[in-house]
């Protein structure tokens, strides 16, 4: 009987200590999570500046005439504003995230 008694407590014990390392890893596994979604938004972004100083250059070089320049200018910055739209909001739920999580943190050590 003491033998289960001290396997009940020892395994208590465990759970107490182990609890909040699982927690923290499970939380910010979602913020990471976040932000590698960022990345792929990010590399939008750099292809349509990309883009654009091709088109920058194929037209200082002579290579467009006025009227392709303008319309696949438009149309690249078009796709860079809609990215970076895309990143800054993807950015701030990644803040809300993390602040979020931190609030959380706070009350926990507040309570404890």
């Amino acid at each position: 009987m003491a033998i289960m008694v001290a396997i009940i407590l020892g395994l208590w014990g465990l759970a107490v200590v182990l609890y909040p390392l699982y927690h923290r890893s499970v939380a910010f596994s979602s913020t990471r999570s976040q932000s590698q979604q960022m990345a792929p938004l990010a590399e939008q972004e750099q292809g349509a500046r990309l883009a654009l100083q091709e088109v920058e250059l194929d037209y200082q070089l002579g290579n467009l005439a006025e009227p392709e320049y303008r319309a696949l200018r438009e149309r690249y910055v078009a796709r860079a504003i809609q990215a970076m739209q895309a990143r800054d909001q993807s950015e701030q739920e990644l803040d809300e995230s993390i602040e979020s999580q931190l609030r959380q943190l706070k009350e926990h050590h507040e309570q404890a």
